[in-house]
């Protein structure tokens, strides 16, 4: 296992998807997330629901140490 591993690793890995006009509005992050290594997936309306789903799924996908899921 490289460095870059284990400081990066695969079950941490998220996609955000920003809405086009989001940056115009307001609420300047609205869009979709998605957990890559579970599929969980959510669309938020803001930042801080952004946050609290990664939030979430880190502690629930990733509470384990990374030995253990293999």
């Amino acid at each position: 296992m490289s460095d870059k591993d284990v400081s990066l690793p695969a079950n941490r890995a998220f996609v955000i998807q920003l809405q086009a006009n989001s940056m115009a509005s307001k609420i300047r992050h609205r869009g979709r997330v998605e957990h890559l290594a579970s599929g969980r997936a959510m669309r938020f309306p803001d930042e801080g629901q952004l946050w609290a789903f990664v939030d979430s799924v880190l502690a629930t996908e990733c509470s384990e140490p990374r030995e253990a899921k293999q």
